[in-house]
């Protein structure tokens, strides 16, 4: 096959653009994610793939025309510009050998890949372990910045959908485009970026290079290709001499010599939702840079948070609290220390890690967090790593209680006697540890529920499909959830007061504005502030997530419902409205047309406009509400919270730090109620004004349910006027429909489920960005769980 160099690649896809690309293997995440780079490009998008998956899925809602099957039919039906294959497709693909007779260009991924990383500024990320964290960790912080950036992650990332983009499909040079770069099939060398971030290297993919010196020889070749400045972890063994004759090197990590010093300050512990809280101090040339805290576990993560944070601090000069605010909330990447399920008795992690250095880091972070004992069960990945690593991972397991290994995944490799599941067994029997081999992946599932006991957390482990066992033992216990939320309400009743109101399996849809969603498991009304600390502490303690909900405007839930506890402030207590002179002390659970109405009757101006919002006192303040061109903060005095253990605060609201339609404070806090200010105004005046925002939003906003405005005004147009212009009024999944009086609003009609919601929220951002190029962003709170059948 004919190989192709960067500007060759270039120069092909700026003679056709727009035009036709081929991807055999589409369903792969490297794969997939080129496909949509190309789909933001404006290309037509074909491919072909064994079976579907969530990825396949969602590139055909984007428009990509996908089939099952390989076929060289496919080459001849609306004929290709050019053709892409990853490592994973065998030379004798029907497509490829079509292709080549056809003599329509072959491209490999990476090449392709590296083609469209050299119009923006190129930011790669490799190493062996923990690209996928980094990688998706900086592209997720340069987007919270507001920084222009396009990002090609090699693993799903929730808070990043889908895990490539392609910012400004016109091209912009001065554009960071953030790649994942993979060593394991010797395209490394395909990459030319401005910048580098080297995280480590290590014995691993040995089926291609002959020896560790050659993967550093790779590695050097890869750094001199670096035309800035390489990134490097110094904590490696052999980074330091790799790039020991470059100028342009920095380094991070926790060596006393690093440029960048990572200072653990605070080891994880549990926050009321089930968040990791990992502090850690960075100091740079000796100076403290800053605290900075993580929602991911273990020393590793810190140390590829460190190498984010050196990039933001040196290349996009950041101050340290804005690179603070920018990595705090990420929550990783898919199967990378994944929680599939909690409740007061298990925890169920899925991890990718396959090789012996990641294991024995995945099960040193995760040890910490287990309430009684650690369980480990292990998919070996290719029988090539097993072969030439065995020995290592005989000893890397020693952090589990208890551990059982599974057959080899394959990987459409060959078999190498003596490098299967049981070799590897017995390997690690005769390093002292006991482990139970279960060749069948059902089987072992079932031994391990059979050992789980209350307090356990159960790590499932590498590359392959495992995973599928790991997500079906999650759903399994889902289904076991109700007997333990009896429990959990049981145990709740001996701790609070008889007058709060505790419910198994509660209903929410009618519980929110939009009128749709699951079910809680757990569902609390407290009666008094006691009370309130009394759950949130036995939530902590128990390790079970709760939410805070307020009157569910502004809210979706999911229609799979919410896990853990749903805690309302919907008590008589907590909603109760005062005045005192020009001054109304208000509940979190009041409702906003109350306050307004109670402002009336004292005859205080400057309130009307809370009447039009369709929320309560806490919601507002959580998200800075706003209407008719005022919003929340603008009349608050001083605010009423309790932190997660319970202990009630006052601040002043000049000592409170607010934004548009938030405020960061109610992330890790609920607030309880807020002192607001009017102004005496005759009564008249006062009525005139609110009939007027009245009528406004009565003849602007539609009558059926909704959950207020979807997105987010993007600063060229607001986003009502994009729908409208979109010609999307209408536009209906199911029983969701985008409204016709207000573009910006999606009503139910009666028979919406959450699931028509969401479908219908995706196709207004595709249009947007397809037709106009503007990327929409949500303005309403998504939350809950998918149901099992959209999961599977």
């Amino acid at each position: 096959m004919k190989s192709f160099d960067i500007a060759q690649i270039n120069q092909m896809l700026d003679a056709a653009p727009g035009g036709r690309v081929h991807l055999v293997g589409i369903g792969g995440c490297g794969m997939s994610g080129l496909a949509h780079l190309f789909l933001d490009l404006g290309y037509l998008v074909r491919g072909t793939d064994v079976a579907s998956n969530t990825e396949i899925v969602q590139l055909k809602t984007r428009g990509a025309e996908i089939q099952i099957g390989h076929n060289a039919s496919w080459m001849m039906e609306k004929t290709p510009d050019m053709v892409i294959y990853s490592s994973a497709i065998r030379r004798d693909n029907p497509e490829l050998q079509e292709a080549e007779e056809l003599r329509i260009p072959l491209l490999r991924r990476a090449s392709a890949l590296a083609a469209l990383m050299q119009r923006q500024r190129g930011v790669c990320v490799a190493g062996m372990h923990g690209k996928t964290t980094t990688s998706s960790l900086l592209a997720f912080a340069l987007k919270a910045l507001g920084k222009k950036s396009s990002y090609a992650v090699g693993a799903s990332v929730p808070q990043l959908q889908p895990h490539a983009f392609f910012e400004n499909r016109v091209g912009d040079p001065e554009t960071l485009f953030v790649v994942e770069a993979d060593e394991s099939d010797g395209t490394l060398r395909e990459f030319f970026p401005q910048f580098s971030i080297l995280l480590n290297l290590d014995e691993e993919h040995l089926d291609y290079y002959a020896n560790l010196e050659a993967v550093c020889r790779e590695f050097k070749q890869f750094a001199e290709q670096t035309a800035k400045t390489v990134f490097f972890c110094a904590d490696d063994d052999r980074l330091p001499e790799v790039l020991s004759d470059r100028d342009e090197a920095i380094s991070f990590g926790f060596h006393p010599l690093a440029r960048y010093r990572a200072v653990i300050s605070a080891q994880p512990g549990q926050l009321g939702h089930g968040a990791a809280d990992t502090k850690f101090e960075v100091w740079c040339k000796g100076q403290l840079l800053g605290l900075f805290q993580i929602s991911l576990f273990g020393e590793k993560n810190i140390s590829n948070a460190t190498a984010v944070i050196a990039f933001l601090h040196h290349v996009m000069q950041c101050s340290p609290e804005q690179i603070q605010d920018s990595i705090r909330d990420f929550h990783g990447a898919s199967r990378r220390q994944q929680e599939l399920f909690s409740d007061d008795r298990f925890r169920i992690f899925d991890d990718y890690g396959h090789h012996p250095c990641e294991i024995e880091a995945t099960l040193k972070a995760l040890k910490g967090q287990a309430r009684r004992r650690l369980l480990v069960a292990f998919q070996p990945h290719r029988f090539t790593r097993t072969h030439f690593l065995l020995q290592q991972f005989a000893v890397c397991f020693k952090q589990a209680d208890l551990l059982w290994v599974t057959e080899v995944y394959a990987a459409s490799e060959s078999e190498i006697p003596g490098a299967n599941g049981q070799a590897l067994a017995q390997a690690i029997r005769a390093q002292g540890q006991a482990v139970d081999f279960r060749p069948d992946l059902q089987e072992l599932k079932r031994a391990v529920r059979s050992a789980m006991r209350p307090g356990d957390l159960v790590l499932l482990l590498g590359a392959g499909s495992i995973t599928q066992a790991a997500h079906e033992l999650a759903n399994e216990l889902k289904e076991e959830m109700p007997a333990s939320m009896e429990n959990i309400i049981a145990e709740l009743s001996q701790i609070v007061s008889a007058d709060t109101v505790l419910k198994a399996h509660e209903p929410l849809a009618k519980k929110t504005t939009m009128r749709v969603g699951g079910t809680a498991d757990v569902y609390v009304e407290p009666a008094n502030e006691s009370d309130l600390a009394r759950v949130l502490k036995f939530s902590r303690e128990s390790s079970i997530p709760f939410f805070i909900l307020g009157r569910g405007s502004n809210l979706l839930i999911r229609d799979g419902g919410i896990r853990g506890i749903v805690i309302s402030l919907s008590n008589p207590h907590f909603s109760r409205v005062e005045v005192a002179g020009d001054l109304i002390i208000c509940g979190a659970g009041a409702k906003l047309k109350a306050v307004s109405v109670e402002a009336r009757r004292n005859n205080l101006m400057g309130l009307e406009f809370l009447e039009g919002i369709p929320g309560s006192v806490g919601g507002s303040l959580r998200m800075n509400a706003g209407a008719m061109g005022s919003w929340m903060f603008e009349v608050v005095e001083s605010i009423r919270f309790m932190d997660y253990e319970g202990n009630i605060h006052e601040r002043k609201t000049g000592e409170v730090h607010f934004e548009y339609r938030g405020c960061p404070l109610f992330k890790s806090n609920v607030a309880l109620g807020a002192v607001l200010r009017g102004r005496m105004a005759p009564r008249e005046s006062i009525e005139e004004r609110a009939q007027g925002y009245n009528q406004k939003r009565w003849l602007s906003q539609p009558a059926a349910p909704s959950a207020g405005c979807i997105f987010k005004n993007p600063a060229s147009i607001p986003a009502g006027k994009l729908i409208d212009e979109l010609g999307l009024k209408g536009a209906r999944v199911g029983g969701a429909v985008v409204s016709d009086v207000h573009g910006n609003f999606i009503v139910n009609d009666g028979q919406a489920t959450a699931g028509d919601v969401l479908a219908l929220i995706d196709l207004v951002k595709q249009k947007a960005w397809i037709v106009r190029g503007i990327e929409l962003h949500t303005e309403v709170e998504i939350i809950g769980e998918y149901q099992k059948s959209i999961e599977e």
